[in-house]
């Protein structure tokens, strides 16, 4: 299994995302397009890539907003 294969040597830049990443990155990137739900793609960001673990409190705080 070739896990760490690179294509060229620009690929080098940036670690390699794990298929649940990019499907993720993919789908923020998608809800930011729409002006309307920007914000929430500004929030959705950190908790479901950057956090460890992802949560009730923390997905409805970042669709919802502080006043969730």
């Amino acid at each position: 299994m070739m896990k760490n294969c690179v294509m060229d040597g620009d690929s080098q830049q940036e670690p390699e995302q794990s298929v649940v990443n990019r499907v993720l990155s993919t789908f923020i990137a998608a809800v930011g397009e729409d002006e309307a739900l920007s914000e929430v793609a500004k929030r959705l960001k950190p908790v479901l890539l950057d956090g460890d673990t992802v949560n009730e409190a923390s997905l409805r705080q970042a669709i919802f907003g502080d006043d969730a």
